[in-house]
């Protein structure tokens, strides 16, 4: 038991001095690394059979990588596998988006839905313009009611103007934007910001969609104006699959969900 121990004990030894020889920061004595008597006062108590396998090793450890036997190299370990960058799956062409991409085109009103889907709309005194004198009105509304539908009527004929000479494209929350917009304060020089679309928000002409990107290891999220007409470029580069309408969940993830 006792020369099966005293024998373990020189293996070890010599497998560490192996080790710091290839290191290079191992001191025997007052030399700088492992030197050949040092190895030899190891060898001396240990049997023949480690002897020989410790001039094997040490051999191989010299060799290196260029060698047929790496050793105790810092190679010889296989790397490991690099993790996605993105680790979030995208969409091939043709496959079912869920949302799907909606364009900034206000949708019919209610009013415009009825007239065009039910051929007896507005017979009853409803549906009539916003701007119809109240003299010829067949149904009387109160005033903050015929205000408010001017307004509405207004703000739908304004989004539609814009909506036709907008750069922006349909988009769902989940795509990966590149937004070029115009910096008054600077000349009116264009400023691309590129990120994924966490959040959309329809809010007739306070419509916004927000923009999640990570800069220098940081999060950053820009909220842009939909109809703004600073918005100079967009362009939708990925698609990535997701299931809800808001991604607020990825500020609680690990900042590789968040890069573009």
């Amino acid at each position: 038991m006792f020369a099966r121990l005293s024998a373990r004990v020189a293996s070890l030894r010599l497998s560490h001095l192996g080790a710091e020889a290839i290191a290079g920061s191992s001191r025997v004595g007052d030399a700088r690394g492992v030197t050949r008597r040092g190895l030899e006062s190891a060898t001396a108590t240990a049997p023949a059979a480690h002897r020989a396998w410790s001039a094997r090793s040490f051999a191989e450890t010299r060799a290196g990588p260029s060698g047929d036997a790496r050793g105790f190299h810092a190679s010889a370990v296989a790397p490991m596998a690099s993790r996605d960058a993105k680790s979030m799956k995208t969409h091939e062409d043709g496959d079912k988006l869920t949302p799907a991409p909606r364009g900034i085109e206000p949708p019919l009103t209610s009013w415009e839905a009825g007239a065009k889907n039910d051929p007896n709309f507005g017979k009853g005194g409803g549906g009539m313009s916003a701007f119809t004198p109240t003299a010829s009105l067949r149904k009387r509304k109160t005033l903050q009611k015929r205000a408010a539908f001017l307004m509405q009527t207004l703000e739908q004929e304004k989004m539609r103007e814009i909506a036709r000479a907008s750069p922006v494209t349909p988009f769902r929350p989940g795509d990966v934007i590149r937004v070029k917009v115009a910096v008054l304060e600077n000349r009116g020089r264009a400023n691309a910001f590129t990120g994924i679309c966490i959040a959309r928000r329809n809010r007739g002409m306070g419509s916004s969609f927000t923009l999640r990107s990570v800069v220098a290891n940081v999060p950053v999220e820009r909220t842009f104006p939909t109809y703004s007409p600073t918005i100079k470029a967009f362009e939708v580069l990925e698609r990535r699959k997701v299931r809800r309408g808001k991604l607020y969940y990825l500020r609680d993830k690990p900042l590789r969900y968040s890069r573009v």
